[in-house]
């Protein structure tokens, strides 16, 4: 360490751990600061990625570099520079962050006005790793003064680390708890409260914290819920304190929020759980998952691969057809196909059984005494393939069975549809500690690929992250041709779900068979029979490809009422039967569907959508000619953008092609 002439006013408390890709723009920041009596400890806790040449290179006399040989520890690191620090306050900092050039003047002038104050924080605005403005902190509006600081404190953590700074004669012995590993901070905040010091916030942004997967606010400490970690902390706390005979108002506060997020977890977290558990011991068959153990082990002794598919279903759907397309373009490396769950029938079951391996196995990945043996089984089975790769959609045991897969085994995981909902996407949020693990995320529509990279982007992924997000658009195998129908034919396919709004087009028809009757014909694929729509010809499920073909081909419209999707499968089978379409403007339909071949409302509302399709369908029964003319572009569109020679090689090249 440096000689040093004069005390400081304030002791910067720097911990360095390969930081090298943000310690610069930290150190600049530092010495960027309007106050400039202070010195900085920069403390090299076994940096190995050239952290401490960047220290090295500065020049500043204010800088004093302590390095350490070996990792000690964050904890180990601070209390080493609490000892070490020289100055009346100590200010706390990140070596990834940035402080606003007022910050230390800021704080020094506060502490110097309040001397009843024993620490002052700020607060934040968040940044990613490319250094963009990308949030700030809510808990910051909820707790501007002494008062709500010392309400919400014992419930949760609301002082942001990175802004501290600390009146340095009020810490006394206290100091950084090594048991409180990730909760440090949080810890030593409730330890000054229990001894009686006021803790406070400026009400204004003197820090950008920037969030990465390496920070520590970053997607690492979703592993463990940060409820858990409050209870854990809380209790440590309660505990130390009680047997040193502390007892003050603070324990009764702490107390009763231990109790509180207690209660909450057993609510959502504990009883869910049980009740989940107990319902599957009580009602999965023996017999049939002894039979899944008998196909688990015949796979373990016979499978060699390399690609193995993650599926929920093999059940009638558009998802399924896209899989199963998948399967056949890379059919020759007889990959293995498991089923995670409890498909409603087994229409795909001989497609995929001719693709590959097909291992149906929901019950014991998720009954509660097989599910973690079950992962580490699959895991093993991987793991010792040789360049293996593992491809999943719509499944959360792909991202249960990650953290046992070896790293060389490369991941994909497909994403259907998506939309960026701030206060939802509750399963991808889950999902999103996995991140960097996942080698790719594949995307069949532009739309769900923009919406989750908005999706990523709040959640403090880097941009530079986002080239793992790969654009695969869906293909047809089967092209038909035009035909002409004395009686204009609408047709339905899908499943009567929310989403689909199967009563809208039900409703349409109601409407066009009041205006017109008999002169239109109305079919329904996929859905069960209403018998309140004499008028509508209810076909239920149809699993043939060939009978849907002719399906298509008996018609003149394809009807799309969704208020969610990417692009549908049944629109590009519809155009490759030689269908025009009318859709509603969800996913990638506005994008790709042109007044050429399509009719697209200009909003998902029902009543626009009812008014708009009555009035093309009216519009084009009179207009034949252009009818004709719309149905011969949507097959000229779908043979030249839905071919399926480039979808094989896109997902050939992405699963079979050896790791760069």
């Amino acid at each position: 360490m440096k000689a040093a002439t004069d005390t400081p006013m304030v002791s910067v408390l720097l911990p360095v751990y390969n930081a090298a890709p943000y310690l610069q723009a930290t150190l600049e920041s530092i010495l960027a600061q309007t106050f400039t009596d202070f010195e900085i400890l920069a403390l090299d806790d076994g940096s190995t990625d050239g952290s401490g040449a960047i220290l090295e290179v500065c020049t500043d006399k204010r800088l004093h570099i302590i390095r350490h040989t070996e990792n000690q520890g964050l904890i180990a690191t601070l209390n080493e520079g609490l000892e070490l620090a020289r100055g009346l306050y100590v200010a706390r900092m990140d070596s990834d962050d940035l402080m606003l050039p007022q910050r230390l003047e800021r704080q020094v002038a506060y502490l110097e006005a309040h001397p009843e104050i024993a620490l002052i924080a700020a607060f934040v605005e968040f940044i990613n790793s490319d250094g963009e403005l990308c949030g700030s902190w809510s808990v910051d509006r909820a707790t501007s003064d002494k008062a709500s600081i010392a309400a919400m404190l014992p419930r949760t953590n609301c002082i942001a680390h990175p802004t501290v700074m600390l009146r340095r004669s009020a810490l006394g012995k206290l100091r950084y708890d090594p048991r409180q590993q990730g909760s440090e901070d949080w810890d030593l905040w409730l330890r000054m409260r229990s001894h009686g010091m006021r803790l406070g916030k400026i009400p204004e942004v003197l820090l950008r914290y920037r969030q990465h997967g390496a920070s520590m606010m970053g997607l690492q400490k979703l592993d463990v819920s940060y409820e858990r970690r409050l209870m854990r902390t809380r209790w440590r706390f309660l505990l130390g304190e009680w047997t040193k005979m502390r007892i003050s108002p603070i324990h009764f506060a702490v107390l009763k929020a231990q109790v509180r997020t207690l209660a909450r977890h057993f609510r959502l977290n504990l009883f869910p759980a049980l009740i989940r558990d107990a319902y599957r011991r009580l009602t999965y068959s023996p017999v049939a998952m002894f039979r899944e153990e008998i196909a688990l082990r015949k796979i373990e002794r016979t499978w060699q691969g390399k690609v193995v598919f993650f599926f929920p279903y093999l059940s009638t759907g558009g998802a399924e057809q896209v899989h199963a397309d998948i399967l056949s373009s890379v059919a020759d490396e007889k990959p293995l196909i498991a089923i995670c769950g409890f498909s409603r029938d087994r229409a795909f079951a001989k497609i995929y059984s001719e693709c590959g391996s097909l291992l149906e196995i929901p019950r014991l990945l998720h009954h509660p005494l097989t599910r973690k043996r079950t992962h580490r089984r699959l895991a093993a089975l991987i793991n010792r393939q040789e360049h293996p790769v593992l491809f999943s959609s719509l499944t959360n045991s792909f991202f249960e069975l990650l953290p046992v897969l070896e790293p060389t085994v490369r991941t994909y995981h497909l994403q259907h549809a998506f939309l960026h909902q701030p206060d939802g996407n509750v399963q991808h949020k889950q999902w999103l500690r996995h991140f960097p693990r996942v080698n790719g995320y594949v995307f069949v529509s532009s739309q769900a690929k923009a919406e989750f990279e908005r999706f990523l982007f709040v959640q403090h992924i880097p941009r530079s992250q986002f080239g793992k997000l790969h654009l695969i658009s869906n293909a047809v195998k089967r092209f038909g041709e035009i035909r002409e129908h004395d009686k204009l034919g609408l047709l339905f396919v899908g499943r009567d779900s929310p989403e689909k709004r199967l009563d809208l087009f039900l409703e349409l028809t109601d409407l066009l068979e009041k205006a017109s009757p008999g002169r239109y014909r109305f079919t329904v694929v996929g859905s069960r029979e209403r018998g309140t729509h004499p008028h509508v010809r209810f076909m239920g499920l149809v699993t043939e490809a060939e009978r849907m073909d002719a399906i298509y081909a008996a018609h003149d419209l394809l009807v799309l009422t969704s208020t969610r999707e990417g692009f549908p499968m049944v629109i590009m089978e519809a155009m490759a039967q030689g269908l025009a379409v009318l859709s509603t403007p969800v996913g990638d339909v506005p994008l790709r569907l042109k007044s050429d071949h399509a009719v697209v409302a200009s909003s998902i509302d029902n009543r626009i959508v009812l008014d708009e399709f009555a009035n093309a369908v009216t519009s084009l029964d009179k207009d034949r000619a252009r009818l004709q003319r719309m149905k011969a572009d949507a097959l000229a569109t779908a043979r030249s953008e839905f071919d399926p020679a480039r979808f094989r090689s896109a997902y050939r090249a992405l699963l079979i092609a050896p790791a760069s």
